[in-house]
């Protein structure tokens, strides 16, 4: 087994996503003695632990089944599915958000009473 690997299974555990969670909303609980200038370990198993905080989320809300998690392939997979549906939803909002004005000579107010 790879480090890789080894930092996914330490991620998915439920132990390390509640303590994931308790720091994102507790700024006193912190994940490792140092609190800046993390190791490329620190880093790696935090991108896991936020990886997985968001399909455990998914999961919870009936958007992906939980095999997802059960297979590396199929969590990274997923993943990029997710980020490439998240791109194209951006893009569609802000083409929708887009208002093109054109002012006028005089702009007429609906009237009260």
């Amino acid at each position: 087994m790879n480090i890789y690997s080894l930092l996914r299974e330490l991620a998915k555990l439920t132990k390390s996503q509640n303590l994931f969670i308790a720091t994102k909303e507790i700024s006193s609980i912190r994940l490792f003695r140092n609190t800046f200038n993390f190791s490329q370990l620190q880093e790696i198993y935090l991108n896991y632990l936020y990886i997985y905080d968001i399909i455990m989320k998914d999961i919870i809300t009936d958007k992906i089944s939980k095999h997802v998690i059960d297979n590396e392939i199929y969590t990274d997979a997923y993943m990029l599915w997710r980020k490439e549906n998240k791109y194209k939803e951006d893009t569609k909002l802000s083409k929708k958000r887009d208002l093109h004005l054109v002012v006028g000579r005089e702009i007429k107010f609906p009237k009260r009473g």
